[in-house]
């Protein structure tokens, strides 16, 4: 599809144009190698059909609404998970608020509400472990049989592992982070991590040591 890359808030009814699409789906916070494995069946199954590539996230992370008391290392902000997903060659992402209230909409109503209706896709790619809807009613098995009910495809991605046949995990990326492995963690992303935030003012402590440098603003939960 042609056009440039776009980010809709979620609940919008998609245009014409962006309708009938395939679309990943899950929370992809790192868009790392495992996330690409289902990124990239949904780019592959959408150029089969013909039809746009898009993406289904959710903004904040769950976990973030959950357990408030836990501030959780974000890998990717939603512009630069955005950012990534526009040079893997989606269309666009529908960055979904999730909220306590939308936690507690049945995993029917997300079939019909979202994927139906705002979005009218042509086929469901996810990770293996995707689940949907209240206390997580809506698991693999219960999309499959509802793509069949509702016409539209569904195709579910295994586990990715590393050369050492451990599963890559955001969660995993993180820790190697906190721990001061970014070599390491580059292994498991597919790319340098990186960090955007505003500069600041400083103490001005570069003029003393002979080379510019910058001070950075962090919000508490980007580590």
């Amino acid at each position: 599809m042609n056009g440039p890359f776009e980010r809709i808030a979620g609940d919008t009814v998609l245009p014409s144009r962006l309708r009938g699409g395939v679309v990943a789906i899950g929370n992809f916070d790192g868009v790392h190698r495992g996330h690409q494995a289902v990124l990239q069946q949904a780019l592959d199954e959408a150029q089969r059909r013909g039809v746009p590539a898009l993406v289904l996230t959710f903004e904040p992370h769950p976990r973030t609404v959950f357990r408030p008391d836990m501030p959780l290392f974000v890998l990717t902000p939603p512009p630069v998970k955005a950012r990534l997903l526009s040079d893997f060659g989606f269309d666009a992402v529908i960055e979904q608020e999730f909220t306590r209230e939308f936690s507690h909409r049945s995993a029917e109503s997300f079939i019909t509400d979202i994927l139906e209706r705002n979005l009218g896709i042509s086929c469901a790619v996810t990770g293996f472990d995707f689940h949907f809807g209240k206390d997580r009613q809506g698991g693999p098995a219960f999309l499959a049989a509802a793509g069949q009910r509702h016409g539209f495809g569904v195709v579910q991605v295994e586990a990715f592992c590393d050369e050492g046949t451990e599963v890559i995990s955001s969660s995993r990326i993180r820790a190697l982070l906190t721990k001061g492995m970014p070599e390491e963690a580059a292994g498991l992303l597919g790319y340098r991590f990186t960090v955007e935030s505003e500069v600041i003012g400083g103490q001005q402590l570069g003029r003393t040591l002979g080379f510019p440098t910058a001070n950075m603003s962090f919000r508490r939960k980007q580590f």
